[in-house]
C-alpha cells in the first residue's frame, strides 16, 4: 500500500505532458540471460571477441527503456532486471515463448524484445526490427523511423516468425540494437550515453504509437 501511494505521489508531481502513456502496460524483454536451475548458462546470447556480452547490453537498454516509459506514466514489467539479471529455465525455446506468453497473460499494450546482432562478417552493421502479426506492423514501422536518426544503419526490417513474435497475441516486436561483432558498433553499443539514446528512441516510438493522443492499440 505504501508503494502504491508513493507511486501515485510521484505521478502527481509529474508534468501532464509526461503522462502520455498513462493506462498502458508494456512488457520489456532484455534478450538472453537465462540459466539452468544449477547456474549453468542456457541462453547466454552473443559474445564478441572482445568479450562484450549481448545480454549485458540488452539489460542496460531494457532497464533504461523501462525507466523512461514509467516516467511517462506507463506500467512496465521487465522479464529480467538489474535486481534479477537471470531467468531460470530448462528449455530455451519454451523460455523464449514464455516471455511473450507473459505479455499475453497480462493483456499488455505491447511486448518489446531487445537484442543485439552478431555475424561472422565483422563489417556487418545496423539495426533490425522484426514482427509477425498485422497488429504489430505499425509499431515496427514507428520503431524503424525512430531508430533511423541514430545513424547505425539498417540490417533488416521484415516480418519474421520467431518464438516471441509467434507466441505473442498483443503487438510484439523484436529489436536488434546493432552488431556487437562490429568493433566500431560494439563500442557505440556499450557507451551509456548511446544506450540512453537507443532507449529514448524506443520509448518515443511506443509513445507515438500508444500514447493518449494515439488510436487504440488494438
Amino acid at each position: 500500500m505504501v508503494r502504491v501511494l508513493e507511486e501515485e505521489a510521484t505521478l502527481g508531481m509529474m508534468p501532464l505532458v509526461a503522462l502520455v502513456l498513462t493506462g498502458t502496460l508494456f512488457v520489456v524483454d532484455p534478450g538472453h540471460g537465462t540459466r539452468f536451475p544449477d547456474g549453468r548458462s542456457l541462453n547466454v546470447g552473443a559474445v564478441s571477441k572482445s568479450g562484450i556480452r549481448e545480454a549485458a547490453v540488452t539489460l542496460a537498454v531494457g532497464e533504461r527503456l523501462a525507466a523512461l516509459l514509467r516516467a511517462r506514466g506507463a506500467r512496465v514489467v521487465l522479464t529480467r532486471s538489474f535486481a534479477r539479471p537471470y531467468r531460470i529455465a530448462t528449455n530455451k525455446n519454451r523460455d523464449n515463448r514464455a516471455r511473450a506468453a507473459l505479455a499475453n497473460r497480462l493483456g499488455a499494450t505491447a511486448f518489446v524484445a531487445v537484442h543485439c546482432d552478431a555475424s561472422l562478417d565483422v563489417a556487418a552493421r545496423g539495426t533490425s526490427v522484426f514482427w509477425l502479426k498485422p497488429n504489430s506492423a505499425t509499431l515496427a514501422k514507428t520503431i524503424r523511423h525512430k531508430l533511423a536518426p541514430l545513424a547505425l544503419g539498417e540490417s533488416q526490417f521484415r516480418a519474421r516468425d520467431l518464438a516471441v513474435t509467434s507466441e505473442a497475441i498483443v503487438p510484439a516486436v523484436l529489436v536488434e540494437l546493432g552488431f556487437i561483432t562490429n568493433p566500431a558498433q560494439a563500442r557505440t553499443l556499450t557507451n551509456s550515453a548511446f544506450q540512453e539514446r537507443e532507449a529514448t528512441a524506443l520509448a518515443d516510438a511506443l509513445s507515438e504509437r500508444f500514447g493518449n493522443h494515439a488510436e487504440a492499440a488494438r
